[in-house]
Order: C-alpha cells, then sequence, then structure tokens
C-alpha cells in the first residue's frame, strides 16, 4: 500500500498509509501532505474529497 510524506500537528515529519490520511485529516492531526504536485496545507489549499462512510443516501430510491 502507497504511503505518503506528512507533516503532523506538532511538526514532525513522518509517512502515513493513503487509507489513513482522510482519518488523520478529518481528526486534525495533519497539518500538511505531499502530493506529486507539491505540499497541501490542510485547511488552507484544496484537499481531496472527504468520501462518506456510510450508506449511500442517493441509491436508496434505486433499490
Amino acid at each position: 500500500m502507497k504511503e505518503i510524506k506528512v507533516i503532523f500537528i506538532d511538526d514532525s515529519v513522518g509517512f502515513v498509509k493513503e487509507a489513513q490520511l482522510n482519518a488523520l485529516i478529518i481528526s486534525g492531526k495533519i497539518k500538511s501532505f505531499l502530493r506529486s504536485s507539491g505540499w497541501v496545507r490542510v485547511g488552507i489549499d484544496p484537499v481531496r474529497e472527504i468520501r462518506f462512510q456510510g450508506r449511500d443516501r442517493r441509491k436508496v430510491n434505486e433499490e
């Protein structure tokens, strides 16, 4: 699994698994993370969409 370089709130640098990134962003534990296009500053730069973890409400009428 891919690991992403991050800067935590305490300014320490580390790597997290791609699957953990959303949860760490939501919990406020990450200040920045590195994309192929450069550093993303959480709360300042556009961040990828945080995916909804529950049942998709858009599919309710399709069932």
